[in-house]
């Protein structure tokens, strides 16, 4: 069973009470002398903002200023094993009957904000490119969509609940833009979905590198490309130095999330460290205001779930399948089937070929995390645009929405490579 009902972000004044009295009640570590960033956010930093939080940031504010700025639903939807689960969507509808339907996937630490750069961009109607009715969901476990109790919710799941989503408000086909674990959601459901994905665009791209055990083909044409140009071999130092340096956080959440999130759940000052430390890492030099980083990190402190919820993505999808299904049928080989079909562990999302059918967008900004030569990114797919930029970062759809929103129109208007891909709407 579905559901569209209408959705404002109210959040209890007792949550408001209790954030203020534990931030009034922080303590702080000491650090090096002259630690910088390197180390981590900077105690003076965090000091800073744990006062602008508890002295001066407004959440009604925010509270009112997105319930006015966004137009937001509750979509309840059934998912395999699982039962029913609200998913609190962003929904904007451009007025175009042509509009093509896009499905805004977001990844962690971002949330539903950083699709509302984006939204006045890809909703309006301008002259020179489509316009879109944007889908911008909280992924299960973030924001506020609730939160699943159960084990076993991995990529499939996150896919098949994102697929009702975008059933239930009546698309049947849709395109889907993606970044972080949106790009992963984004390509298991090409997976899963091939007949309604019709295109994807994506703005962060981890590929398996051509081992040649693993793809002799792809081995033998990357051989073509080297040796590498000063960009390319630019590119592979950044995604070894964050390999080696920058993942940490990404080891402790997809090993021990439940020993990390009493501090998340606990602490708002070490939730505070814990997402703007990425924000700040991540961004290409994106001068973040307070505003910006108190409302970001409220909304995981304020989440339906908790902020540990968020962090289980990582554990999920990189886990081995323990029994998540609770389908019994007393056929073993028919249960063995459905645990393949309801799982696909992210390694495998990485290495998989999505069918030709879909057809793929990527866009490389300068400060990604991670980086491989373009032409390596071809192994996702039908990949039939590829565009390098000089500047943005991991956040791009807050950072450079207007490069970002460029780019998505370029490959799905007129004359673009997935031009006419959902019938009858060709974005004019």
């Amino acid at each position: 069973m579905t559901s569209v009902t209408p959705y404002n972000i109210a959040i209890p004044n007792e949550q408001l009470q209790q954030l203020r009295q534990k931030l009034e009640h922080t303590t702080f570590p000491d650090e090096l002398d002259a630690a910088g960033w390197d180390m981590g956010v900077p105690l003076l930093e965090i000091k800073r903002l744990v006062n602008v939080w508890r002295e001066k940031f407004d959440w009604r504010a925010q509270e009112q200023k997105l319930n006015r700025q966004l137009k937001q639903v509750n979509v309840r939807v059934g998912v395999e094993g699982f039962g029913e689960l609200n998913i609190h969507t962003v929904y904007h509808r451009s007025g175009n009957s042509k509009a093509i339907p896009l499905l805004f996937i977001h990844g962690w630490p971002g949330s539903f904000l950083e699709a509302t750069k984006l939204i006045p961009l890809l909703t309006k109607s301008s002259g020179d490119g489509p316009v879109f009715n944007v889908v911008a969901p909280s992924l299960p476990n973030f924001g506020f969509s609730q939160g699943v109790k159960k084990r076993g919710f991995g990529l499939a799941q996150y896919a098949e609940t994102l697929h009702k989503v975008m059933i239930a408000l009546g698309y049947e086909e849709y395109v889907i833009q993606g970044g972080d674990w949106g790009s992963m959601i984004a390509r298991t459901m090409s997976q899963y979905y091939p007949q309604h994905t019709q295109a994807i665009h994506l703005n962060f791209i981890p590929v398996m590198p051509p081992y040649p055990w693993r793809s002799p083909y792809q081995f033998i044409k990357s051989l073509l490309y080297v040796p590498f140009s000063a960009k390319d071999r630019g590119y592979i130092a950044r995604t070894f130095e964050y390999f080696t340096r920058g993942n940490a956080y990404m080891k402790q959440q997809e090993t021990r999330p439940q020993t990390l999130g009493y501090g998340l759940h606990d602490s708002p000052a070490g939730l505070l460290a814990w997402i703007y430390d990425k924000m700040h890492t991540w961004s290409d030099k994106y001068p973040w205001t307070d505003e910006e980083i108190l409302t970001w990190v409220s909304v995981y402190y304020f989440s339906t779930a908790g902020p540990v919820a968020s962090t289980r993505i990582y554990y999920e999808a990189s886990a081995p399948k323990r029994g998540g299904s609770s389908y019994v049928s007393g056929d073993s080989a028919q249960e063995d089937l459905l645990e393949q079909l309801n799982y696909m562990s992210l390694e495998q999302i990485l290495a998989a070929r999505a069918p030709q059918s879909v057809r793929f967008a990527v866009a490389q900004f300068r400060e990604e995390i991670i980086m491989w030569p373009v032409a390596w990114y071809r192994s996702i797919g039908n990949v039939v645009q590829e565009t390098e930029y000089d500047h943005g970062g991991h956040f791009a759809a807050w950072e450079v929405p207007e490069l970002l929103a460029s780019d998505i129109k370029s490959f799905l208007g007129n004359n673009g490579p997935a031009y006419g891909v959902i019938a009858d709407r060709d974005g004019y």
